[in-house]
């Protein structure tokens, strides 16, 4: 395996005949319906797993978990994992049945440049929450040697993720001269019709007016889950990159020299080290690696903007053993040799223990941006719909709480890499400012609930007043003179002259109240 790749396509999820509903129903995991015989099957971590499980591909994932979840805070554990026992769980985790056959394994096939990228499809999960949002990941291997130089890497991670048109134009063009999208991205060996899993970008599709359209292999692979379920892209118009290269010749460019004893040589190769470092990260694939260029021209044509770029999204911890990090606001990467230990330890850790991390810093911006959407239509909602605003407000409120107990958090393991690698994400999705403004939004918006509900109070106690003030005069004249007439045998011209004087009195006071209202108005 030379390359290891993972997209993942962040989308928020509506049920379209939910969303007048409150928000709480419009979100609820089980309200969703699974097609019959679906290809997707909802996997969860029994409670006790049995180790004496035969099937080693299933052994092998539990023995992952159980690093993982040694890994991460237990409090962070339902975010991460579908437990069964968690009844009321924040993650629906479903999986592909096709990747798990080993003998024929479904692959991913982007044509783009006169050329034909086969990467095998070693998972495709799908993850839903109940913040309304939703994650489709490939995990996808590179092992073929036509496939292995830095530009077909460069060319894998750029038109791989690119699943909607950046601009009408890339349409229009033609297939052989699109710059930013590829000719066609196709998914073969699915159970279905293949045209369902493959994406041209061809014009006929697109329209205008069809902006944020994800390709057509993603909405299908929805669809094989839930036909009710409409698919919204949230983040951005490109699937989010983690990857990991073996290259040894790039490796070397930035190890460490071999140690000497004498101190003066190891001076001398320290600050040689130091140089080549600099030399690497600021050369020419370092920045488009990390940035998911692909062209010939990088996207910063600035020394100094670009060292800075640089040296706030790439991570030195193991550098000096030929392994470097870098993330950026669309990309995790990690570009080792070819030795054992980066191929069976690292690697796996970038696709286990780290993916999760991704996933959550991608379901934490996801549903931020979900939840501020939903700010805006409850505050857009006009003065008819001012009874149900509250009760609107209150389940957006409980939903907000609930992400951000168990799903935003600012420590998630007690690892120092991992605690290092998760702030530079946060860093770079600049989730404190964001949850910061979310929740002075949701605040305010909760204030405006608590103001209509005074109000409604208010008004209320003031129809109150009005009755008791209008009634006012009838009790006080029946406990004048009580319930009998005034020459104690009824009758009629007594009883109409009491009437009269009520109702007199009464509207007497009706105006007066009117008129004071009037005044204050």
């Amino acid at each position: 395996m030379h390359s290891y790749h993972i997209f993942y396509f962040p989308f928020k999820w509506e049920i379209p005949n939910k969303k007048d509903k409150l928000f709480s129903e419009q979100v609820d995991l089980d309200d969703i319906k699974i097609v019959p015989e679906s290809e997707w099957e909802r996997v969860q971590i029994p409670d006790k797993i049995d180790t004496s499980i035969v099937d080693d591909r299933v052994r092998k994932d539990y023995e992952a978990i159980f690093g993982e979840k040694n890994y991460y805070f237990e409090f962070v554990h339902p975010a991460l994992y579908d437990e069964q026992s968690r009844p009321n769980s924040i993650l629906h985790h479903y999986e592909r049945k096709e990747t798990k056959e080993i003998a024929h394994l479904p692959q991913y096939i982007i044509k783009t440049k006169g050329k034909s990228y086969v990467l095998q499809i070693d998972a495709m999960n799908l993850n839903l929450y109940a913040t309304g949002v939703g994650v489709i990941s490939f995990f996808l291997k590179n092992e073929y040697d036509n496939q292995k130089d830095p530009d077909d890497i460069r060319i894998i991670n750029q038109f791989g993720r690119r699943i909607m048109p950046p601009h009408y134009g890339e349409i229009t063009c033609g297939p052989d001269k699109r710059g930013l999208i590829s000719e066609e991205i196709s998914i073969i060996g699915l159970r279905g019709i293949d045209e369902y899993y493959k994406e041209d970008f061809n014009a006929e599709r697109y329209g205008l007016s069809d902006v944020w359209k994800p390709a057509k292999f993603i909405c299908q692979l929805v669809k094989d889950l839930s036909v009710d379920l409409k698919v919204i892209p949230v983040i951005d118009d490109r699937m989010f990159v983690n990857c990991w290269y073996g290259n040894d010749k790039l490796s070397e460019q930035f190890k460490a020299s071999e140690k000497e004893n004498d101190l003066i040589k190891q001076s001398v190769l320290d600050l040689e080290d130091k140089e080549r470092l600099e030399k690497f990260v600021e050369g020419d694939f370092w920045y488009k690696y990390l940035f998911v260029d692909e062209g010939s021209d990088e996207t910063c044509q600035n020394n100094k903007m670009k060292t800075e770029l640089l040296e706030k999204c790439t991570y030195y911890r193991w550098q000096k053993y030929g392994t470097l990090y870098g993330v950026s606001r669309y990309s995790v990467m990690l570009l080792t040799d070819m030795g054992w230990f980066s191929k069976n330890i690292v690697s796996v850790h970038m696709r286990t223990i780290y993916s999760r991390m991704v996933e959550l810093m991608l379901v934490q911006r996801a549903s931020m941006l979900r939840f501020s959407d939903e700010v805006t239509k409850v505050s857009c909602l006009s003065d008819a719909n001012k009874m149900t605003i509250p009760h609107k407000i209150s389940s957006l409120y409980k939903e907000y709480i609930r992400f951000v107990n168990q799903i935003f958090f600012r420590e998630v393991t007690a690892q120092d890499q991992g605690i290092e690698l998760y702030h530079i994400m946060m860093s770079q999705f600049d989730s404190e400012k964001q949850i910061t403004d979310l929740d002075d939004e949701i605040s305010e918006l909760h204030d405006y609930a608590s103001l209509l509900a005074d109000q409604k109070r208010n008004d209320n106690g003031q129809l109150l007043n009005v009755l008791a003030a209008i009634f006012l005069p009838a009790t006080i004249l029946t406990g004048l003179f009580g319930m009998n007439p005034f020459s104690g045998d009824f009758c009629l011209g007594d009883f109409i002259f009491q009437i009269g004087a009520i109702v007199s009195i009464s509207l007497i006071v009706l105006l007066i109240i009117r008129r004071k209202i009037y005044e204050k108005k």
